[in-house]
């Protein structure tokens, strides 16, 4: 039989200790550059998807605003401004705004409601920056130049035709109507639809206060069917319009600021400045400045701000006036929804565009 060779007692077995801790040594070099590599990586990538989001909710918002401004104005009159109550006895009519702020009113003395109503600096503080406001009124297409065959002072028959109480494109209360005879016009707001007689009915107690037949002296359903031809539906129109608000709401989560697109104001009695729909997440700024044709100059940039609109502002010596705006810019800045682990800071992205109102621009002579 063979013999086995053992090791002796001072022969070694495996790695010595100083081997081991050298292995661990430049395993330990590897790991951590590989770690290093990977959170790198990681970090980017958390950047990346930051920036992402970010701009794609930018963009929504800014999209929303850019088709409504494209259609300011449109199947308004020639004035580019509807009649709202006014005169003795006249309520002032109530604009919705940013919850918690209470609504914008017409001033005292306001006859017409125009296309654009800038407010600003009337929205939420929001890191120090006084935000604007934008209310823009226009024609919904799917409801325009309706047939009456019955007037009221206080409701109309809309001749057949659109469907009032099915489908996308229903009348239902809340709306806000057009209705118009001739040169005159007046702006209501509907409170009951009668889908079976087609009887659209604009009672007073209104949420912004447009339906005032019987209180206000001019403006009103009421003064429109005195106007010659008296109480002639044949020589009426009625059309479907939108008031569309823009504005910064911080009041849901103050970290998370969102852009809010209100239609109308949402409830038919009720004034609620809660209903509008966020469009963009963590918006922390919203301007607008605005281009105006005056024939004098034609200033730009104009802030429309209370000085604008008087004496002394952008169009000195007169006024700026709504109905002279022809292009609007926008500004709207929004920032990522957490600080970056990278510097602890918040990104932000701003957004900017300029959009040529067509309605205003551009007159249909031939209208």
């Amino acid at each position: 039989m063979g013999t086995v060779n053992r090791p002796g007692p001072g022969a070694s077995s495996g790695y010595s200790l100083v081997e081991l801790m050298i292995a661990m040594g430049i395993f330990t070099v590897i790991m951590g550059v590989t770690l290093g590599g990977l959170s790198s990586v990681m970090k980017g990538n958390e950047l990346v998807i930051a920036i992402s989001s970010m701009n794609n909710s930018a963009r929504a918002g800014m999209d929303l605003m850019v088709r409504d401004l494209l259609q300011v104005g449109s199947g308004l009159p020639s004035s580019h401004a509807v009649s709202i109550p006014n005169g003795v006895g006249a309520l002032q009519i109530r604009i919705p705004g940013p919850p918690g702020m209470g609504a914008f009113q017409t001033d005292v003395g306001d006859v017409v409601m125009p296309a654009l109503m800038p407010r600003s600096n009337q929205g939420p503080t929001i890191d120090g920056v006084a935000t604007d406001v934008l209310s823009i009124l226009m024609a919904d297409n799917a409801f325009l130049d309706v047939l009456l065959t019955a007037t009221a002072d206080d409701r109309v028959t809309v001749a057949a035709g659109p469907v009032l109480d099915a489908g996308p494109d229903r009348v239902i209360p809340g709306q806000l109507m057009l209705i118009s005879k001739g040169s005159f016009n007046t702006l209501v707001q509907v409170t009951d639809v009668n889908a079976v007689t087609r009887v659209v009915t604009f009672a007073a107690g209104d949420s912004m206060r447009l339906n005032q037949s019987g209180i206000a002296a001019n403006g009103t359903l009421a003064a429109l069917n005195a106007q010659d031809p008296v109480n002639d539906p044949a020589a009426m129109r009625i059309s479907r319009m939108r008031l569309i608000t823009y504005y910064l709401d911080d009041t849901v989560d103050s970290e998370h600021p969102r852009l809010v697109r209100r239609v109308n104001n949402g409830d038919p009695v009720t004034f609620d400045n809660t209903l509008g729909t966020a469009v963009t997440v963590d918006a922390v700024d919203l301007q607008f400045t605005y281009d105006i044709s005056n024939g004098a100059g034609n200033p730009g940039g104009v802030e429309m701000s209370p000085l604008d609109l008087g004496n002394g502002g952008s169009c000195n010596p007169n006024a700026c006036a709504e109905t002279q705006i022809r292009k609007v810019n926008v500004m709207l800045r929004t920032r990522a929804p957490n600080p970056q682990s990278l510097s602890s800071n918040f990104l932000t992205n701003t957004l900017e565009s300029q959009v040529s109102l067509r309605a205003m621009a551009f007159v249909d002579r031939y209208r």
